[in-house]
């Protein structure tokens, strides 16, 4: 409950279920931290159910429920991948790769894709 005071978030029933959730791909090891060389550039993925998710932590998540229910409906203000990230950066509960900067571009273009 701790990460949804931090990140400003009500504790209603919805939050609550994405945050199970975000406990859920914590345990199961699903958050990945991304570190560039040698632009020390990061990025944070959430592995979920149909693909990788590039998460801007607190700000933005590619999958569809952020686009539907977070920027279109306004129903939410974050997915759980948002939510997983905070738990998993909060818990040192993530995995970490250190690969070059021209790997790092291969990897984003396949990240910002969007499914249709």
């Amino acid at each position: 409950m701790n990460v949804l005071c931090e990140l400003g978030l009500p504790s209603d029933e919805a939050t609550l279920t994405r945050l199970a959730k975000a406990v859920e791909a914590v345990r199961q090891g699903r958050v990945k931290k991304y570190v560039f060389r040698p632009s020390g550039k990061t990025t944070w993925i959430v592995v979920g159910k149909k693909r990788d998710y590039w998460v801007i932590p607190r700000l933005y998540c590619s999958c569809n429920d952020f686009y539907i229910n977070v920027i279109s409906r306004r129903k939410s203000v974050v997915c759980y991948h948002i939510i997983a990230q905070a738990l998993a950066e909060k818990t040192c509960s993530y995995e970490v790769f250190n690969l070059s900067d021209e790997e790092g571009r291969i990897l984003e273009e396949e990240w910002r894709r969007v499914d249709i």
